[in-house]
């Protein structure tokens, strides 16, 4: 009897960890698909400042962006806390426990990219600071353009980070799948 019990528990703590584990995965592709619209907008609107040719309409559009580039860098800046401190950790334990080829090179060049979008974000953000203070001192095109190559960047980074974190979590749930089987 105790051994059923016990096997029972070990049945419902791998239930519990592909449970865990599949509610990360959902989550990564909810939040990637979030950013990705959000991305899209924000790259769409800086292709139409860039095209601006009137300065007082592009400054106004530089403005409105401005608050979205904002909102969209508090959500950045949650997914990637999220990614950094809980599903990265968790991967790396796994794959180390394994005997696996390590991953922290993979983790560390998508960090990487991370920083570069952010560094671009904030210039984008000083650029449209020094526009509306002096409106001469640089062409709106400009600072649209960091926003762009933030942009651009970034949608590299979710598409390579999807090819890398999904392959090792579904291999996470089939190693459990067939250890608790």
């Amino acid at each position: 009897m105790n051994m059923k019990m016990s096997y029972e528990t070990h049945v419902d703590l791998g239930t519990a960890h592909e449970t865990e584990l599949s509610e990360a995965l959902d989550r990564l592709k909810l939040e990637h698909d979030d950013l990705l619209r959000g991305l899209n907008e924000l790259y769409g609107q800086a292709r139409l400042v860039e095209r601006e040719d009137d300065l007082t309409q592009a400054l106004l559009f530089l403005l409105q962006l401005r608050v979205k580039v904002v909102a969209f860098s508090v959500e950045l800046e949650r997914h990637s806390e999220w990614e950094e401190h809980e599903l990265y950790p968790f991967l790396n334990d796994y794959f180390h426990r394994k005997h696996s080829p390590s991953i922290v090179p993979s983790l560390w060049m998508l960090e990487k990219d991370h920083e570069l979008v952010t560094d671009n974000l904030n210039s984008f953000l000083k650029a449209v600071h020094v526009i509306e203070n002096n409106s001469g001192a640089m062409m709106p095109s400009q600072a649209a353009a960091y926003l762009i190559h933030a942009c651009r960047i970034l949608q590299e980074h979710l598409r390579k980070e999807e090819q890398i974190v999904f392959p090792m979590t579904e291999q996470i749930l089939k190693d459990m799948d067939y250890f608790f089987s």
